[in-house]
């Protein structure tokens, strides 16, 4: 089995809840925020937000599905507090869960300026986690004579969808304005088709924006194959403006989700030579408090691996693939300093040897940056680190050679499978990450079925490696314990009980602060540990039947704008499911659905159709 997050990521639609009716794709988390608990499903067959959902999944058929409903069963209206906690929500799990965009088929109000609202500090946070978030504009137009989108598509940070009708024009109630309106999609006689078979027609802006979100899911999967990151909101919209069709009316293009693609596909990154890397950093520290000194290895302001270091002076290694040929910047950040009971808690770093080239930490092209790695506090590097900070050593281009394969670290090509199950709470299955070396490398979700998740990776031959099952999402819903059932890991062919000599089992975060020995059953947050002879990782391995590995670098662990690791992201769903209060709404749904007249009669639609209060039945 594949892991659970799917290439095109995940995709949140914060809606009126899922139907049995209709396609709900891979959903990986669900939450009501209006009547909260972890059920979103609903009595009312249409509901809109599986209509919406279902066409997100009909045009991005590879995207997990996070459902966060904020309307009442039927589908009145949404309080605009109930769509904050859900965006708050986004923010806090965006890196955990692989979020790429975040659908809003909501709506109110006619601005005809940029506007901001009790949402928009959410919308900042996302956008500058490349987490695009996709707004319809409304169905109360005029004929454009007013030139307004509603209150939440006219924050700067999301992008504004009016609906078209395809084919270079508007539909009479289409809200739209050639400054707040981004991008244009067909939003009329939108065809969906659900678990029956039956296909209906939508109208309505609400349908104009899924295409843009299955757009948007699609279009950061491809560019980050090509490049390693996301794309910002400008990049994704300076891309969709190239590619689009120009409209009648002037300053206005429609999406064609083809071209786009086709575009990031044609321009592809001219491939760099690539070093394979080694770094060894032999250290050992001073305890406080029973706690050892921590770091983490970091190439240019991204984070490779960490390490815990207690007073025997020892090697730490680490392997990534970087840009040969140029220099880099290795970095050691000490990152838990303490005094506990008069012990003062300290790192001491001897040497950093990068592919074979040893580096004092008193040489001449190695500082130390006390606090945070901002360049605020800079002085000459030394082997004791009395404080938190970061000694950084400036790498020259010579010690990274493009053909850096010496014997004992070429790539291995290796396939790690986890067998594992887990016992749900609240409708939420367990979630884990899996890394190597404290760099991620995929992650899954355990139902109560024990099953394989492989996973692909190069990791550097002939040298020993951590394999980590991280399990991130524990919780107690309604007197269900969420735990994580570890039942076997292998690795190349080794198989490793989770009792084994060499796992243990850090509780908590992973730091080296709770650690015991390895066992099946995760009941608290933390990380089984195994540690893998270097035997384990021969040069000769061939690739891995379940697809091509992604080497684990740092170069492709950064999917944020500010080069957050996820490594160190935990969920914190539990902490979001407190009672959220009832208000008034303010806020509907964007949509009309009718069955296709083509497939049913009239009088069957006029009995399904849940009608929009912004853009009334208009029988066609």
């Amino acid at each position: 089995m594949s892991n659970s997050s799917a290439s095109a990521g995940n995709v949140v639609v914060i809606d009126s809840g899922l139907s049995s009716a209709w396609n709900t794709g891979r959903l990986v988390y669900q939450y009501d925020f209006y009547g909260n608990d972890n059920d979103v499903m609903v009595a009312n067959a249409n509901t809109h937000g599986a209509l919406v959902t279902a066409e997100i999944l009909e045009n991005a058929p590879d995207v997990g599905i996070i459902a966060l409903k904020v309307m009442p069963d039927d589908g009145s209206g949404a309080s605009e507090a109930n769509i904050e906690k859900a965006l708050q929500w986004v923010v806090a799990n965006a890196d955990a869960y692989n979020i790429t965009a975040v659908n809003l088929s909501l709506g109110g109000g006619a601005q005809t300026t940029a506007a901001t609202t009790s949402i928009s500090d959410e919308l900042a946070a996302l956008a500058a986690k490349r987490v695009l978030t996709v707004a319809a504009a409304g169905n109360s137009g005029d004929g454009g004579v007013s030139q307004s989108v509603s209150s939440y598509s006219a924050d700067v940070n999301q992008i504004c969808v009016s609906a078209s009708t395809g084919d270079g024009a508007f539909p009479s109630w289409a809200q739209r304005s050639p400054t707040l309106t981004d991008v244009c999609a067909d939003g009329t006689d939108v065809r969906i088709t659900n678990l029956s078979g039956v296909t209906y027609t939508a109208n309505g802006s609400s349908f104009a924006a899924p295409a843009v979100t299955a757009a948007v899911a699609r279009a950061q999967q491809a560019w980050v194959e090509q490049t390693g990151t996301r794309l910002t909101q400008d990049e994704f919209l300076d891309l969709a403006r190239s590619t689009g069709k120009a409209m009648g009316t002037a300053g206005y293009f429609e999406l064609d989700t083809d071209a786009l693609l086709a575009k990031i596909a044609q321009s592809a990154p001219v491939a760099t030579a690539q070093s394979a890397t080694t770094i060894t950093v032999n250290a050992s520290g001073a305890p406080a408090g029973g706690v050892n000194a921590h770091f983490k290895l970091l190439v240019d302001g991204k984070t490779v691996g960490q390490a815990t270091v207690d007073s025997a002076a020892k090697d730490f290694s680490f392997t990534t693939n970087l840009t040969a040929e140029q220099a880099h910047k290795v970095q050691v950040q000490y990152d838990n300093d303490g005094f506990v009971n008069g012990q003062d808690r300290n790192l001491f770093v001897h040497k950093v040897t990068i592919n074979g080239t040893a580096h004092s930490p008193t040489a001449a092209n190695v500082t130390y940056d006390k606090g945070a790695l901002d360049g605020k506090d800079v002085v000459k590097g030394q082997s004791s680190m009395w404080w938190g900070g970061t000694l950084v050593v400036d790498a020259p281009a010579k010690d990274f050679p493009a053909q850096n394969v010496p014997v004992g670290a070429a790539p291995a090509n290796t396939t790690i499978t986890v067998n594992a199950s887990g016992a749900p709470a609240g409708g939420v299955n367990a979630h884990f990450n899996l890394l190597v070396d404290g760099q991620k490398v995929g992650e899954g979700m355990a139902g109560t079925a024990a099953k394989d998740f492989t996973f692909a990776t190069n990791l550097t031959a002939d040298h020993a490696h951590k394999v980590q099952v991280q399990y991130d999402n524990d919780a107690v819903v309604n007197g269900q314990d969420r735990s994580l059932f570890v039942n076997k890991v292998t690795i190349n062919g080794h198989a490793v009980a989770p009792t084994a000599s060499n796992v243990t089992y850090d509780k908590g975060a992973l730091d080296g602060k709770d650690v015991v020995k390895g066992q099946a059953g995760l009941w608290w947050n933390g990380t089984l540990v195994v540690d893998a002879d270097k035997s384990w990782f021969p040069s000769t391995i061939g690739t891995g039947a379940t697809g091509t590995g992604a080497v684990a670098s740092a170069l492709s662990t950064d999917h944020s704008a500010a080069g957050q690791d996820t490594v160190w992201q935990h969920l914190v769903a539990q902490g979001l499911e407190a009672a959220a209060p009832s208000h008034g709404d303010h806020t509907t749904a964007l949509y009309e659905a009718v069955p296709s007249m083509d497939a049913y009669t009239h009088a069957a639609a006029l009995a399904e159709h849940h009608s929009d209060p912004l853009h009334p039945f208009d029988a066609v």
